[in-house]
């Protein structure tokens, strides 16, 4: 699995609100911009995860948002999503998975 393998962080991570996504520029020169909405449809955390095995419909907002970024320890990120949905962390290797899927 590609979030266990040990990734080097992005050089930078900025919030562009007006564009509703999240850039990432990679240590390897890679910048990619991922969604708010996929960010948020991508959540691994346990409820989520579930929602998802258990084929529960999980109704997420187009226009969702990422009102807060955290850094998660030196291992990633953790959003605060627009929907009041916080509990999902991002780690650096699920981010850069998702980024090599979009670029």
């Amino acid at each position: 699995m590609a979030s266990q393998i040990l990734i080097e962080p992005p050089r930078e991570v900025r919030l562009k609100r007006k564009l509703n996504e999240l850039e990432l520029s990679w240590p390897d020169g890679l910048t990619t911009r991922l969604s708010c909405l996929m960010l948020r449809k991508s959540c691994a955390c346990s409820h989520c995860t579930q929602a998802k095995r258990t084929g529960r419909l999980s109704l997420i907002d187009a226009d969702v948002k990422v009102e807060r970024v955290e850094l998660s320890g030196v291992s990633g990120l953790q959003f605060f999503f627009s929907d009041g949905h916080y509990r999902g962390l991002y780690p650096w290797a699920f981010l850069r998975e998702l980024s090599e899927r979009v670029s």
